[in-house]
């Protein structure tokens, strides 16, 4: 069971930040960027260790990205339109600016706050929080409460399905073709957030109540936590193993969100449209860029109103004609 809320946060590396964080150079923008940042990288599976629930996929329905208030200047740009001429995936370009080095220390400060409360959590657990720090949260002043969802790692493909269909998850693609040696090995399934206890507009309604549960605290915890309740999925997230080399596949359901889904890469990654199954995609290969993955492919079923997203790790055997057929197989 969860620790009792209100636990004093012991890390040092953390209470240097916050004591050194230079509150004049804080700009709300970067709220923006670092939630972006959060969602792609964790969904992404950005330093993932294999076999741990601590490297959590971040529970999301859609990944936006707004560059004209993330302080990230965008250049090269891939697009893909629907029948109507709608952008409806965009892939940018980013490069770091003047605003990225303070981008960086929120995210370290949320970081390891989010570490610390995704420790006292048991598998299927997810909760609430809130920080009682000024600096931290005049980074980001539209999103004080955050949530952490613990999930539940399914080592059967029936037991995933399951959970899926219960909690109403996004339609998930199962590949019907892999490469020799590669089999399933572990599935995740994510609530909503927004519909629910974790949606955002929940999550306004919870601060005032943990900003006056922090005000009258007599302890010196700055960290207030409160369990939620969910059943409805919004996302998930599956993975494919051949000893150390993987094949992940994320759905993320998109519905009550804007019209297109926008991402961001590296400088350095070779971005190109290609077509696999019927469906344009955006395709994405490390050439002279550090990333989480050799090959990744993205796109957006329209009808389905979810979101998709396949990558392997840095090091795959896989050329691109086999990734592709991978992601073929799915769509047949």
């Amino acid at each position: 069971m969860m620790r009792k809320s209100g636990t004093i946060l012991q890390d040092e590396t953390l209470k240097e930040l916050l004591t050194t964080a230079d509150q004049d150079s804080i700009d709300v923008r970067l709220s923006v960027m670092n939630r972006v940042r959060e969602i792609h990288e964790r969904s992404s599976g950005k330093k993932t260790v294999r076999r741990k629930t601590g490297a959590v996929v971040m529970i999301a329905s859609l990944i936006v990205v707004l560059t004209s208030l993330t302080g990230l200047a965008a250049f090269r740009y891939v697009q893909i339109l629907n029948p109507k001429g709608e952008v409806i995936v965009e892939s940018k370009e980013i490069r770091e600016d003047a605003f990225t080095p303070h981008a960086k220390t929120y995210h370290e400060m949320r970081s390891a706050y989010r570490e610390h409360v995704l420790g006292m959590l048991k598998p299927g657990e997810l909760v609430a929080y809130y920080v009682h720090n000024d600096t931290l949260n005049a980074y980001d002043t539209g999103n004080k409460v955050q949530t952490v969802y613990k999930p539940v790692e399914h080592s059967s493909y029936a037991a995933f399905e399951k959970q899926l269909e219960m909690t109403n998850g996004p339609l998930f693609l199962k590949p019907k073709y892999l490469p020799q040696g590669f089999s399933f090995e572990a599935g995740n399934v994510f609530p909503s957030v927004m519909v629910g206890e974790a949606s955002i507009e929940n999550l306004k309604r919870l601060e005032p109540e943990f900003i006056r549960m922090a005000e009258t605290s007599t302890s010196d915890s700055k960290l207030f936590i409160k369990p939620l309740s969910w059943n409805i999925a919004g996302s998930a997230n599956a993975r494919y193993a051949n000893g150390e080399d993987t094949i992940n596949i994320n759905a993320y359901a998109r519905k009550q969100s804007p019209s297109s889904v926008t991402t961001m890469h590296p400088e350095g990654v070779l971005v190109e449209k290609l077509t696999a199954g019927g469906q344009e995609m955006v395709y994405m290969e490390a050439e002279a860029a550090e990333t989480h993955y050799k090959h990744k492919l993205e796109w957006l079923d329209e009808e389905a109103e979810v979101y998709y997203l396949v990558y392997d790790n840095p090091g795959s055997v896989l050329s691109k004609s086999e990734f592709v057929r991978i992601v073929e197989s799915m769509l047949r």
